[in-house]
């Protein structure tokens, strides 16, 4: 590598660590006043506020990255262009890729690290966020993680209704499924109590009423050992993860679900082609800022905080409307998730045409 490119490295990943700590900090403690209150109300200790935070360092982080990495650009590429280095390096017949590439290539592979926090690390520290807030600080019952009023559908389309789960023992209190043609039912199976013997549930004390038309056929039981019914101990006790905190296989597995129970995954869709799209601002953002900080005008301090503002702003306004959006069902999943970077991209591909290169 050469000591041109060592030297763009060093000094743009300078000014993203520096942007990424101010971001951490600034977002900590606008959050921290505004929940202060609350936080003392509740009598919340040092441990729980600091597990908190930690976990919520990681939505910051997913968050503030893009925007950091173009202000890491601007200033980087902004520097050079003031003190004439750019000029220079032009009069040499460098072109402004061949200059800025080791940039570019930093940036698409932080859009694959980003794509991977946000698969394998935010999910989980959104969820623990949520626990700690909720459930140790606020002290309500664990509706991440319930034992009691669990509703669920089934990798077999039905849907499980329980009163009361023992995770410890596997038992059931107050069980009801019902398996339905799309708006229709056609079976609901009721019970007092469920058991779990390691493959199969039996059930105790219930009914199982068979829809046919208008026909209705009931078999009480006193024990039943219902070979059918899909789910098991580990889906009553799993994480209930809100749909905007899953990940893209997560998003997948309740897409097929909702298919399953005859609903509409759309929402669920829209969702994976977002959570594929965000990284990639990543790159674009780069690239944007590369073409920017290069032209005939000086970017400053100042100035390059304004541009990241208005870029940033922009970016998260078209985002977040195209999934407003796609939820509705107005446009596309495909469209609703993907529409930022399409229009981004173009605005990029027109500057880099007009750019000094």
């Amino acid at each position: 590598m050469r000591i041109l490119h060592r030297h763009i490295l060093a000094t743009f990943l300078r000014n993203l660590g520096y942007t990424m700590a101010g971001a951490l900090v600034l977002f900590t403690l606008m959050d921290l006043l505004e929940h202060v209150g609350s936080l003392v109300d509740n009598e919340a200790t040092i441990s729980q506020v600091g597990r908190y935070y930690l976990y919520k360092a990681a939505w910051i982080v997913d968050i503030v990255l893009p925007i950091a990495m173009l202000m890491a650009t601007l200033f980087t590429v902004g520097t050079m262009a003031r003190y004439l280095e750019l000029t220079a390096l032009f009069a040499a017949g460098w072109s402004l890729m061949r200059i800025t590439g080791p940039l570019l290539v930093l940036a698409a592979l932080t859009m694959i690290l980003s794509l991977a926090w946000r698969e394998y690390v935010l999910p989980e520290a959104n969820l623990q966020r949520h626990r700690v807030w909720e459930v140790e600080i606020h002290g309500n019952p664990d509706r991440i993680r319930p034992t009691q009023r669990i509703a669920l559908t089934g990798p077999d389309g039905r849907l499980y209704f329980v009163r009361r789960f023992d995770p410890n023992t596997g038992l059931v209190t107050g069980l009801r499924v019902i398996a339905h043609d799309g708006a229709v039912v056609t079976e609901r199976i009721d019970a007092v109590r469920a058991e779990w013997d390691g493959r199969h549930w039996t059930l105790v004390d219930g009914t199982r009423r068979v829809f046919t038309g208008d026909q209705e056929v009931v078999t009480p039981f006193d024990r039943l050992t219902a070979r059918d019914l899909t789910v098991d101990p580990k889906s009553l006790y799993r994480d209930r993860i809100r749909q905007e905190d899953m990940s893209i296989r997560q998003l997948l597995k309740h897409a097929s679900l909702i298919r399953q129970s005859g609903g509409d995954p759309t929402g669920a869709l829209v969702d994976i082609h977002w959570n594929l799209a965000f990284p990639v601002v990543n790159f674009i953002v780069v690239f944007m800022g590369v073409v920017l900080a290069s032209g005939p005008r000086k970017t400053t301090i100042a100035s390059g905080f304004g541009l990241t503002l208005a870029v940033s702003f922009g970016y998260y306004l078209f985002m977040n409307f195209g999934k407003s959006l796609g939820h509705s069902g107005t446009v596309p999943p495909l469209a609703a998730g993907w529409s930022g970077n399409a229009v981004y991209a173009l605005i990029c591909l027109v500057m880099f045409v007009r750019a000094r290169r």
